[in-house]
């Protein structure tokens, strides 16, 4: 791990919670609401952010990762690399969850991957971006 990939993770974190809110909050917030399964009692009146930015800096991190050793350095290939990336993850995870419990419809769970990937890949291009720069300089 070098400062390229502590920028690029920092820069992604922050990438990713501000069209994280715009994408699933503002944006979507209705349709995931409507899109919940049947399951009660599961979100928390207040979130736990401290907890939820571990979580957010642990996803660039990843990302990170995944654009370091694709050797990803401009803007298009972080989105696509990190894009597919946020697809596998959001695929496995959501079916899984569909699968196993009540917290989201079918229809959700087509859906989130797809925006879990234009999520990752917005990320994935800045993070793209600062990683070309760290290497050119």
């Amino acid at each position: 791990m070098n400062k390229n990939f502590l920028t690029a993770t920092i820069v992604g974190a922050v990438v990713l919670f501000v069209t994280g809110y715009l994408i699933f909050e503002l944006a979507l917030g209705g349709f995931y609401e409507a899109n919940q399964g049947s399951a009660t009692g599961v979100m928390r009146e207040s979130p736990r952010w401290s907890w939820f930015i571990v979580s957010i800096v642990a996803w660039a991190a990843m990302l990170a990762l995944a654009l370091g050793w694709s050797g990803a350095e401009d803007p298009a290939t972080g989105f696509r690399v990190a894009a597919v990336v946020g697809l596998l993850v959001a695929l496995s995870f959501d079916f899984a969850q569909f699968a196993w419990t009540n917290l989201m419809t079918l229809t959700l769970a087509v859906v989130d991957p797809i925006m879990g990937a234009l999520h990752a890949g917005i990320a994935g291009a800045v993070m793209g971006m600062v990683m070309g720069r760290g290497s050119n300089g």
